[in-house]
């Protein structure tokens, strides 16, 4: 049984009731620096379109080890011949550049065999949107989806001033990349604005808001992880480790509660093999610390294990820096630990204020370990305060349904289809 065969044992489509009756199934293609089986983002946009009958074609990164990737009904992966690696500066933009030119070549193939009726371009970075000049020359709608505006990356990588020259350049780019699309996606109201701000008219985007994939990320069964397990205290660590997601500030709340807290250990699952310096980093500091026995370190895994890893922990942590970029992204990992009912400590941040609330996460003052320490240890002292938090964010987690933000974008590729 395929993947999606076994979905749809589990799930209606979210849409069956609603598919156009006569309408032949779209062809789309769907373009990602990024490796597809562990993109969440991505994988959710095709495999919901291929549930309600279309067929998708994605053009991605290759998985690290030679990984299989699983057969799914209407989904097509085709990888180019290159591996994600964390990288920085000029041999970033190299390796952007490099793919780039590979996936314009494989989408310029596919194209010809398929003739597609909407590219789908997924940032980072914006000029991936180029890889369908062939498509959008003879008229087929391209779809630029900026998951994360690239200037404001840029600065917060870099801390730079938005009169910096690079982030002028990145600026500049982005505005040639959306006036070649026919249609922007953007993940939150903010980055919306942003984009308005920057002379992009309003009616040519649209907000699909991040929302965990409910065919896999479920509320808990009973609410027993309330109590303490007696084989220790699992924190969980889930996604990409660069300085400004703030993985070393919870390597140094360990020692703080490394003998107050029995069994204590800091899970680190990373979104790449190659996560390069920032984990390198961490780790060491884990070790010149004393506590690196504390911290373990496991392989990406695909979406279809990140569930039961998220229950299995006690406490998921999010200690980004606050800046211009952090304060304002919804990171996924954050709807998709309150959807399985894992407590969140997390640095305040405005967008998670905004979505959440303190009564639903449980705030620090952003790159502070002293503060998550004593916050950790607060909600290890009391199971109860974890489970009113956990419920609470699954509460406040039923207005951002994936099944809602799929057909706002469903309805909008019929649209620009015509």
């Amino acid at each position: 049984m395929s993947f999606l065969a076994a979905g749809a044992t589990a799930m209606k489509s979210p849409t069956a009731e609603s598919r156009p009756g006569e309408r032949r199934p779209l062809r789309v293609c769907m373009v990602t620096y990024s490796v597809y089986e562990r993109d969440t983002r991505v994988r959710r946009y095709a495999e919901y379109l291929a549930f309600d009958g279309h067929h998708v074609d994605v053009v991605s990164l290759n998985p690290e080890h030679d990984e299989v990737l699983a057969a799914r009904e209407n989904v097509h992966v085709y990888p180019i011949p290159m591996t994600k690696a964390r990288r920085e500066g000029f041999v970033q933009i190299v390796r952007w550049l490099v793919a780039a030119c590979l996936m314009f070549f494989y989408v310029t193939i596919l194209d010809v065999r398929r003739r597609y009726d909407v590219v789908h371009i997924h940032n980072m970075p914006d000029i991936l949107v180029f890889c369908a000049l062939i498509p959008r020359a003879r008229g087929c709608p391209v779809l630029l989806n900026i998951h994360d505006p690239v200037p404001e990356v840029t600065r917060s990588k870099l801390g730079v001033a938005p009169e910096h020259p690079l982030v002028r350049v990145q600026v500049w780019l982005e505005r040639i990349c959306i006036r070649f699309s026919t249609h922007v996606l953007t993940a939150t109201r903010i980055f919306k604005e942003i984009l308005v701000s920057r002379g992009v008219p309003a009616n040519k985007i649209t907000v699909i808001t991040n929302a965990a994939d409910r065919r896999f990320f479920q509320p808990p069964a009973t609410n027993g992880r309330a109590e303490t397990k007696k084989d220790g205290f699992a924190l969980l660590y889930v996604g990409t480790v660069a300085p400004r997601y703030g993985l070393d500030v919870a390597v140094r709340a360990l020692p703080l509660l490394k003998d107050r807290i029995p069994g204590l250990k800091l899970i680190v699952i990373p979104k790449i093999v190659k996560e390069g310096a920032g984990l390198d980093m961490s780790l060491k500091l884990a070790k010149e610390l004393g506590v690196a026995d504390l911290v373990q370190v496991e392989k990406p895994v695909p979406l279809e294990e990140m569930p039961r890893l998220m229950r299995e922990a006690d406490i998921g942590l999010y200690p980004a820096r606050q800046d211009c970029h952090m304060d304002i992204a919804l990171s996924l990992k954050i709807p998709e630990m309150a959807a399985v009912g894992l407590c969140i400590v997390s640095s305040r941040l405005r967008v998670l204020e905004e979505l959440y609330g303190a009564d639903a996460i449980a705030f620090v003052p952003p790159g502070d370990h002293e503060a998550l320490a004593q916050k950790i240890f607060d909600l290890y002292s009391s199971p109860d305060m974890r489970k009113n938090l956990a419920a609470t964010a699954m509460e406040r987690n039923r207005d951002l349904l994936w099944d809602k933000e799929y057909e706002t974008y469903r309805n909008l590729l019929l649209r620009l289809v015509g």
